[in-house]
């Protein structure tokens, strides 16, 4: 029972990066104010500024996101410098109100503006709306602006020392504890399959068990990041690495088939609960009885004449056994700290096609901008005094948001989490209110469960955050319901504004997005297959794929994400479109990633004939992908027909083998499900009855 709690927590929580980041974010503002407390008090200046240490310390930890660690660094220690910045044009501003809320706007611009440079503009500009917004919460005099940097500064050393040196996520760490996940999500992809096999008729278990396959990719994926950077391995140790993961993933997914054909056979229902158990003590046996445990259990299965799911069970074993062995190595040969790559991080990022307007930060910046005047002004008639907290609202809704239909429940849910925190707020500030540890512990614990749950639910991230404020204002001596009440308020208007801004000021449609997605999806999948078949065809074998899926799986999760809102917000008749066709992307990239495997083996072993052949069809399938797209350079029909033809020789040619399934049966097996499911996917984008017309 609690093991079966345990992996589900573990799967829930890829290389427990949640956990980690939450304790980190909250050890981080821990050590700002056991620093700053007493140093202020010392200073004679008031223990409120430290609370702008706190944010500097929770913006370095959570904001910072540069490629490479050392730049990872420099930005870290970056911080205080934007911060500071706003902080002295709003101290210098405050006598005159009108153009402390114009430069307050500039700030607002600027600060997602910036982005457009990098990855280490990002933060630096949050950091710098942070500062301006403390300034008006704060309302700190010029004499305190030295006490304020050196906040800034605790705050930013704070989280430099907690994620660099005490909790420091190199990737040995992250691929062991990822490892650990993927071995938790087969677990949970098997209980799924039992939970259909007793309600086959549910279909949220069903979507369930989709979901639980979507996050094993997802976890596949990140491994896949963090084998790049492992230096203790080379090139080839690190191919084959990925290559185990690669394995495990497609075989927990091909199990999936077997056992949910059982589940739909009448007479499979006794099969799937025995196999599912059997394979369940399997995983939990140790790695160097896998391999024996597995065929006693694939034996057992196959007596009672569930032949494919023995075989799946087989390969699902073994592949995790050669996982276990390919990451054996990596216990005797810790790599040292990161060092710095060869490569120049610095490098000026490429120049995207668009101008003006087009680019998506002048676009965000100019919306964000128009949302927080609109905020300002409704924020004032409800609190002349407090209408920043509209601002802020106004503001963070947008913040990696890419439609109007991601900001429409990201607004929904800041709103609802925050109905919930002013009620608890009250009643936590009601019991602990005048003791200071009391309130200094529940403000970590709300800090902890607020980033903890931020990215698995903004809502709950909301509502500790909100439950927080009921401490800090006891804390501060200023708590009154009217208090948390108006912060409702200013919440629901600055949602508001948001979601007004991002409906009429450069909207950007969420279908607009989902198909931009989908096309760069297929696009990757037409360079995939272009490649691999111009790459069979000149060197006759198949190599470096990784690259090329990892492409693909990327473009999937695009996908996947930015349907999020047409299918969990939508009425059911207008969410099975969307649902149809994310399913069939993902069965798409399914299938794709098998072949790949497939291909690996098939390229060496047949002759030159059978070479060519593969060459054409794959080039075929490439150009009925382009043809769903806006590069459209060939006719879908025509290259269905050539696909047809070429994929009939291939069958007769593996019909003329005399031996039994080889590595060509099942590369031919893959390319016609790859093929069927891009026809059905025609259908569904509606290009096949275009051209036919």
């Amino acid at each position: 029972m609690w093991s079966e709690w345990w992996n589900r927590f573990l799967a829930s929580d890829p290389s427990m990066r949640r956990l980690r980041t939450a304790t980190r974010v909250t050890l981080s503002v821990a050590l700002t104010i056991a620093v700053l407390l007493p140093v202020l008090a010392w200073w004679g200046q008031p223990l409120p500024l430290a609370m702008l240490g706190a944010v500097v310390a929770i913006n370095s930890s959570l904001g910072v996101n540069d490629p490479q660690r050392r730049q990872q660094q420099i930005t870290t220690l970056l911080m205080p410098l934007p911060v500071t910045v706003a902080l002295v044009l709003a101290i210098l501003t405050t006598p005159w109100p009108l153009v402390h809320v114009l430069v307050f706007l500039v700030v607002i611009f600027v600060a997602v503006y910036i982005r457009r440079f990098g990855p280490r503009f990002f933060p630096l500009g949050m950091v710098a709306f942070m500062g301006y917004f403390f300034a008006m919460f704060l309302q700190p005099k010029p004499a305190q602006l030295p006490a304020l940097f050196a906040a800034a500064i605790v705050g930013a050393l704070a989280a430099f020392v907690l994620r660099f040196l005490v909790l420091s996520d190199y990737p040995e760490g992250v691929l062991e504890r990822g490892l650990r996940t993927m071995q938790a999500q087969v677990h949970g992809l098997l209980h799924a399959v039992r939970d259909v096999a007793e309600q086959p008729g549910s279909v949220a278990r069903r979507r369930e068990l989709t979901n639980r396959s979507v996050r094993l990719n997802e976890t596949s994926l990140m491994l896949e990041n963090a084998v790049g950077q492992l230096d203790s391995l080379d090139e080839a140790g690190r191919y084959r690495l990925r290559q185990r993961i690669l394995d495990v993933e497609l075989a927990a997914e091909n199990l999936l088939t077997p056992l949910l054909r059982l589940v739909d056979h009448p007479s499979g229902g006794d099969t799937v609960p025995h196999a599912v158990s059997a394979l369940l003590a399997v995983l939990h046996a140790d790695p160097q009885d896998l391999l024996v445990a597995t065929r006693c259990v694939a034996e057992g299965i196959e007596q009672q004449g569930s032949v494919a799911v023995a075989m799946a069970v087989r390969r699902l074993g073994t592949c995790l056994a050669e996982l276990s062995d390919a990451t054996g190595e990596l216990a005797e040969d810790r790599a040292e700290p990161e060092p710095e790559p060869a490569a120049d991080s610095d490098a000026e990022p490429a120049e995207p096609a668009e101008t003006g307007l087009q680019r998506p930060e002048v676009r965000m910046a100019v919306q964000v901008t128009c949302a927080a005047a609109l905020a300002i002004v409704l924020g004032q008639l409800v609190s002349p005094n407090r209408w920043y907290w509209a601002v802020i609202t106004a503001f963070v809704v947008f913040i990696s948001t890419n439609s109007r239909g991601e900001l429409l429940v990201r607004a929904w849910q800041r709103t609802a989490g925050t109905v919930l925190g002013v009620v608890a707020g009250i009643l936590v500030a009601a019991q602990i209110s005048g003791n200071l540890g009391a309130e200094i512990g529940m403000i970590l614990v709300c800090v902890f469960l607020g980033f903890y749950f931020a990215g698995f639910s903004y809502a709950a991230m909301t509502f500790f955050i909100t439950t927080l404020l009921g401490a800090l204002y006891g804390m501060l001596g200023t708590f009154d319901a009217s208090v948390l009440e108006t912060r409702l308020w200013e919440t629901a208007v600055g949602a508001s504004a948001g979601v007004l801004a991002a409906v009429f000021v450069l909207p950007t449609r969420t279908r607009s997005l989902v198909r931009t997605n989908t096309e760069d999806f297929l696009l990757a999948l037409r360079d995939f297959l272009r490649g691999t078949g111009t790459e069979i065809s000149e060197r006759g074998e198949v190599t470096g794929l990784q690259e090329s899926m990892r492409e693909l799986d990327d473009g999937l999760q695009q996908v996947v994400r930015s349907t999020r809102p047409l299918t969990f917000y939508r009425l059911r008749s207008r969410r099975s479109q969307v649902q149809r066709t994310v399913t069939m992307i993902s069965g798409c990239a399914y299938y794709v990633r098998n072949l790949a495997v497939a291909l690996s083996a098939t390229a060496d072993m047949v002759d030159e004939d059978t070479r060519t052949r593969l060459s054409e069809l794959l080039w075929a399938l490439a150009d009925a992908v382009e043809s769903m797209t806006g590069e459209a350079q060939a006719d879908f029909t025509s290259a269905m027909d050539s696909a047809h033809v070429t994929a009939d020789s291939l069958h007769d040619i593996a019909e003329s083998l005399t031996d039994g399934p080889t590595s060509l049966h099942r590369t031919i097996r893959w390319l016609d499900r790859t093929t069927q499911i891009i026809e059905d996917l025609a259908r569904e984008l509606g290009t096949a009855a275009e051209q036919r017309v």
